[in-house]
């Protein structure tokens, strides 16, 4: 009886570890393909940007899991990884496209809030 309940609880941990992979899978393409339309990046800068956004992805997702309870500190933390994540694109994208990218987000987050 333990061994059942013992695989149960494994199976359901691991839906839902699969479950947000996918989410951060999904958010990270839909990101990367933005930007290499609005920004022109080449395959090795896409590659690049995506490795950083699912890292950037998963990590919020995990805070997020970690700090339920507590939205403030979740929110601190989120807001780190992004910064972290900013600087690390700005590295490979260069000063001139990350701030054009950072103007994009802006205009399209005025869209969302009309």
């Amino acid at each position: 009886m333990k061994k059942v309940i013992f695989t149960l609880l494994v199976m359901c941990i691991s839906v839902t570890a699969i479950a947000q992979n996918k989410k951060a899978v999904k958010s990270a393409k839909n990101t990367t393909t933005k930007m290499t339309t609005e920004l022109s990046l080449t395959k090795d800068e896409a590659k690049k940007v995506y490795d950083i956004m699912l890292a950037k992805f998963t990590r919020n997702i995990e805070i997020k899991k970690d700090n339920k309870g507590d939205k403030a500190s979740a929110k601190k933390e989120i807001k780190q990884s992004n910064k972290n994540a900013t600087k690390e694109l700005a590295l490979i994208l260069g000063n001139e496209r990350a701030t054009k990218w950072k103007s994009y987000l802006a205009a399209n987050k005025k869209k969302k809030n009309k």
